[in-house]
């Protein structure tokens, strides 16, 4: 095992932290592990797909100790500034940069290798309905087309591409179009392994293992609330959230936060957090 090959996670890469888990405590702190990009507080990030907006108030790595910075594959608890309902953030989300935007679509074309399929269903046509698990992301996905697959001549003996067969069987390699129910945050396999391969599972059993090739973009609107003016539904009760957080008057969310896990309380961040910020960068540059 100390033979096999490690995937390398790049620390100037764009922030990607795939959601665990989420709690509120004091606020709303996410879970989950970078997998690409460094974090520092005061970071201005964004949750995709929903496009909402957030600040790093907090950073906690895996021995529950308040940090500065976080690098490529650490696990960490963030608190988040802005998000005050734990519903705007959910399993499966993706925390990004907001200069660094995630691609989100509900439409992808990929490459699967089917494993042994179920008894009573031997065959995988178009319309098969089963749960995608990508990063951690799982939900229903449709596989809508199938493009191509490959198979043995059994004549021959060597492999042929078919191209849009009605139907592909059990251990078969085939490049397939598949839609989801909800958006979806992803990476093609090329750019961010780690993002880009899933899994298909019908009825608890494993089916395929994919990568993803080429995505339909899906528009993603940052949820920002507008200065003046009378807003409605999510907005309005985002904007009344966000005034009781913070004693009657809404913050600027270009102003940079920092959140105190000790005292529980929220606050602008000033040249403390700056110098902590700088310290971290030139800890990077050393190593």
């Amino acid at each position: 095992m100390d033979d096999l090959p490690v995937e390398k996670r790049d620390p100037n890469g764009p922030l990607r932290i795939p959601v665990l888990d989420k709690m509120k405590e004091g606020g709303v702190i996410a879970h989950g592990k970078i997998e690409s990009g460094m974090i520092r507080i005061g970071d201005k990030i964004m949750i995709s797909p929903s496009g909402y907006p957030a600040q790093v108030g907090a950073i906690l790595d895996h021995k529950n100790e308040n940090v500065s910075f976080a690098r490529p594959g650490e696990n960490v608890q963030i608190k988040l500034i802005h998000i005050d309902d734990e519903n705007m953030i959910n399993k499966g989300d993706v925390i990004t940069g907001r200069d660094q935007q995630m691609p989100v679509t509900m439409l992808f074309e990929a490459e699967i290798e089917l494993f042994e399929l179920l008894d009573y269903k031997p065959i995988v046509s178009k319309g098969y309905t089963c749960i995608m698990h990508c990063h951690t992301f799982a939900d229903e996905c449709v596989i809508k087309d199938i493009i191509s697959c490959q198979e043995k001549n059994h004549t021959s003996g060597n492999m042929e591409t078919k191209e849009a067969p009605k139907f592909v069987k059990s251990f078969t390699t085939c490049r397939v179009r598949i839609t989801t129910r909800n958006p979806i945050a992803i990476e093609k396999f090329e750019t961010i392994p780690q993002l880009g391969r899933f899994t298909l599972r019908d009825e608890g059993k494993t089916i395929a293992a994919g990568k993803i090739l080429k995505y339909k973009p899906q528009a993603v609107v940052p949820t920002i609330i507008p200065t003046g003016g009378s807003v409605t539904g999510n907005q309005a009760e985002a904007k009344t959230n966000e005034s009781t957080a913070f004693g009657g008057a809404a913050r600027d969310k270009n102003e940079t936060l920092t959140y105190d896990f000790e005292s529980g309380t929220t606050a602008v961040a000033g040249k403390k957090v700056e110098a902590i910020a700088e310290d971290a960068k030139e800890e990077e540059d050393d190593e």
